[in-house]
């Protein structure tokens, strides 16, 4: 049986695992802000954010150790635009939770990013997307993306929405094209 957690005492040591690996994975793939969900990633029901295990301190701090600071970030981190939002959107969250504390390393590191990060009018340079391909997110796909829509004249150096959707259709029907090739290649998908 999963213990309670000894800090928030809210959720068990694998709900806050699974929030966090949750959170990692959507993170690495800038999930657009907007569209993130701040629970449990296999469900898309804001009624499963728990206020309380966003804002405990293990969590707080496991942002940090495990997403922030994690070795793959810091190699093929997204865009400083971009962790600054995440950050931001997470200190509000833990801000609108009764009787909240901050981790000091999260704040600091936070107005540290935003003080240098320019987060109005629109995105640009390049950045890192991480795709993880099984659930423990050890095997990934890292790409070098631009992060306007139109670059240097031309749309190539996005992924698509389309493309990741094709690629979600092979993965759950491997069937199709079991034993084959497939190359898109200029189809307007954007992956290749």
């Amino acid at each position: 049986m999963d213990q309670l957690c000894i800090v928030c005492k809210c959720a068990t040591y694998h709900e806050h695992d699974a929030l966090i690996s949750s959170l990692r994975k959507q993170f690495w793939q800038m999930i657009p802000i907007r569209l993130f969900i701040w629970g449990l990633w296999s469900s898309t029901d804001s009624q499963d954010e728990n206020p309380a295990l966003l804002s405990c301190m293990r969590t707080q701090c496991e942002v940090m150790k495990t997403i922030i600071f994690h070795e793959h970030t810091t190699s093929f981190s997204p865009s400083n635009r971009y962790v600054s939002l995440f950050l931001k959107t997470f200190i509000d969250k833990i801000e609108r939770t009764r009787d909240y504390n901050l981790d000091d390393e999260l704040v600091e590191f936070y107005v540290g990013l935003a003080a240098s990060t320019n987060t109005s009018g629109p995105a640009h340079g390049m950045c890192f997307k991480t795709y993880a391909l099984d659930e423990e997110q050890y095997t990934r796909v890292v790409l070098r993306e631009e992060q306007a829509m139109i670059s240097q004249g031309t749309t190539g150096l996005v992924t698509w929405e389309a493309g990741l959707r094709l690629a979600d259709f092979f993965a759950e029907h491997p069937d199709i094209i079991r034993g084959k090739r497939v190359l898109e290649l200029g189809a307007g998908c954007g992956l290749a």
